[in-house]
């Protein structure tokens, strides 16, 4: 069945400096985003399938192309229309020529809060359309936080996402919470994006504290994100100065940090350790050098963003997790892999009982390689690809 169907993943470049994504940055430029990484890791466990990955980048003239891991790439121009998003008049061209080509393809849209999206999927009306959610909100739920002008902007864009979506086969989310916010209609299934088992792997703790060159004798709490209320590390802040007064073995960790962010400088006069972006490379040395990897909650703003990517790689160093995103694993290993929490008492609780040894925890990084490793995730989506194609391709 697989035999003369295209697999094509569309996204978008980010015009952010912070990212490697610059034509001056190499293959950094074809790859970097989630098109990127999903059209790579279908394609490594799936090689029998042609895979493409097509993108929009506002910072280009003309169409470029590469084959990468044996994906091939198409970079296309684009206007970027401030907060709607890019739009790419030649990559709708050439989506057009390709349907008229006669060829099998599944398309796979990155992002639904996004003017590519919509461009694309009204032309993909009886072609097979697959959409990943990355945490971004519906129209309908930002109509109910907005007001003012956000609120009229939202309503209008109501029917034309409600008109898109009719076009999509398969609608994979984070969060379960979405779904009252998305058609009744819609075929909805949770999938979230994989991980890289051989990148993230367990150290014994001292060594890799000493390879960050932290004291052996401290307890450390590992926080990665920018330094705002998106993931709120106001409250992890707030517990960490509470724990402080009761006990001096304890040091938290934030990495990700810059100095612009809205709570830098409460970081800083709090005590907490520092740093910047780290390497990827890196990551596992400060998971494995923690003792919990603590993601506190997600702001109103962004409530759809699953259990996030740095929990299941803490996970497969087998370090715990506290975190309300918890609610976004299966219920019968949440127990298994950390303590979730709703609120600031209940994140102060969680911690202590891990620090005090209170509440152990094993095998988990054999449970992040059965529900999030990129093979078993990229079998269950082959499985919808091909499910989906026979309905259009007999």
């Amino acid at each position: 069945m697989a035999e003369g169907i295209k697999i094509v993943y569309i996204d978008y470049n980010f015009n952010d400096q912070r990212y490697p994504n610059r034509k001056e940055d190499g293959d950094g430029f074809f790859i970097h985003g989630f098109g990127g990484l999903y059209s790579r890791q279908f394609k490594k466990y799936h090689p029998e399938f042609e895979v493409e990955c097509w993108k929009a980048d506002s910072r280009i003239n003309a169409i470029y192309e590469k084959t990468i891991e044996g994906v091939l790439f198409r970079i296309f121009p684009a206007v970027s229309l401030g907060k709607s998003g890019l739009f790419s008049a030649s990559l709708l061209h050439h989506l057009i020529r390709e349907k008229r080509g006669g060829k099998r393809i599944v398309f796979n849209v990155s992002s639904i809060r996004h003017l590519l999206f919509y461009s694309v999927a009204l032309f993909l009306r009886k072609h097979p359309l697959v959409v990943q959610h990355h945490g971004e909100a519906p129209a309908k739920y930002k109509i109910k936080i907005s007001s003012g002008l956000k609120y009229f902007f939202y309503r209008l864009q109501l029917p034309l996402e409600k008109k898109c979506l009719s076009h999509v086969d398969l609608f994979y989310i984070l969060d379960d919470d979405i779904r009252k916010y998305l058609p009744s209609s819609l075929r909805v299934k949770k999938s979230t994006t994989g991980v890289d088992e051989q990148l993230f792997f367990p150290v014994e703790k001292n060594q890799a504290r000493e390879k960050l060159n932290l004291d052996v004798n401290k307890k450390y709490l590992l926080h990665i994100r920018r330094l705002n209320y998106v993931k709120r590390a106001d409250w992890l802040i707030d517990v960490y100065n509470e724990i402080k007064k009761e006990r001096d073995d304890v040091q938290l960790i934030i990495g990700g940090a810059e100095k612009s962010d809205e709570l830098y400088e409460y970081a800083r006069q709090s005590g907490v350790l520092l740093y910047g972006m780290i390497p990827q490379k890196e990551l596992y040395l400060f998971f494995s050098a923690s003792e919990m990897y603590i993601l506190p909650a997600y702001s109103s703003a962004l409530p759809f963003l699953g259990i996030g990517m740095f929990p299941v790689q803490a996970m497969l160093c087998n370090v715990p997790v506290v975190s309300q995103s918890l609610k976004n694993v299966e219920q019968k290993i949440i127990d298994k892999v950390g303590i979730i929490v709703n609120n600031k008492n209940e994140l102060k609780k969680a911690i202590i009982k891990i620090l005090n040894g209170k509440k152990l925890f094993t095998g988990l990084r054999e449970i992040a390689i059965q529900h999030y490793s990129w093979k078993n995730i990229s079998a269950r989506t082959m499985e919808d690809y091909l499910t989906i194609a026979k309905k259009y391709y007999g």
